[in-house]
């Protein structure tokens, strides 16, 4: 069964993009993401024979190991929890106990406004009744089903916690996708969301030092981002697909994606997938 929903809301999710994402995915036996994130393209793309999502934030690689380990446990925890101001201020703090920190981080991803819960920042509580469409109390209500749907999915996934590039270079191969989603360019964002979006940010040196590293995979890559100024001459040799999405405050932003040159040209072009 397709999941419904992502597991956790996060910064530069890709869970509505997904599907046009996944369509210019090449074949491949290993899929690696090591910029996991919320793993949005990761859950919706039919299973490869090996799968690897990593991230660099510990909070983040913990959720996706208990949902994969103790699943059932958390769905539990989450059916038990009152869509509560109180909880959600009690979800900042931490807990020793892996599955407690893990339904903390959810819930504190669902029950924010934006993104910026789930890293730790300052958010308000999303309490709003009075909206069309379903509220967030209901949202929250039909979590833990959806939540056990991703368990199933996240079966067989390798969790790692470490750096990206060490990560790639640890499972790279000819027949190895990388899908690599990485922060977004600052000059790329709006004002407010410059700074501290996620716990580990990245400068144009790093996006740098990143590219240098793609283009010595023996792999396939695919980059998300926005086109800027770094991008196109970083990677003016790879292949752009643009495509179109919403960001800050729906304001219309196009989202791309380059190709290296190891992906065969068929990839360019929507397929039913893998």
């Amino acid at each position: 069964m397709t999941p419904k929903r992502p597991l956790v809301r996060y910064h530069g999710g890709k869970w509505r993009l997904a599907p046009w994402i996944i369509q210019h995915l090449p074949p491949h036996r290993c899929y690696v993401e090591p910029f996991g994130g919320g793993a949005s393209v990761l859950l919706r793309k039919p299973r490869a024979y090996a799968e690897v999502y990593n991230d660099l934030d510990g909070e983040i690689v913990n959720l996706f190991r208990v949902a994969r380990d103790d699943g059932e446990r958390l769905a539990r925890a989450c059916e038990l929890t009152p869509f509560a101001r109180a909880e959600f201020d009690t979800a900042y703090d931490s807990a020793d106990d892996p599955v407690e920190q893990a339904r903390r981080t959810v819930f504190r991803s669902f029950s924010g406004f934006g993104s910026a819960a789930v890293t730790g920042q300052s958010s308000g509580f999303r309490a709003n009744s009075n909206r069309s469409g379903t509220t967030p109390a209901h949202d929250w209500m039909n979590y833990p089903d959806c939540l056990r749907q991703l368990v199933q999915r996240l079966r067989g996934v390798v969790i790692e916690n470490r750096d990206a590039v060490e990560c790639m270079a640890r499972h790279d191969g000819p027949e190895t996708l990388h899908y690599v989603d990485p922060p977004y360019v600052h000059s790329t964002r709006s004002f407010r969301a410059r700074s501290h979006c996620y716990r580990h940010e990245m400068n144009d040196d790093q996006h740098e030092a990143l590219a240098s590293a793609l283009h010595k995979l023996q792999g396939m890559v695919v980059l998300s981002g926005y086109r800027c100024d770094l991008y196109d001459r970083l990677y003016s040799g790879w292949t752009r697909i643009d495509g179109r999405a919403h960001a800050d405050g729906a304001r219309p932003r196009v989202e791309s994606l380059w190709l290296s040159p190891s992906v065969p040209s068929a990839s360019l072009f929507p397929s039913e997938g893998t």
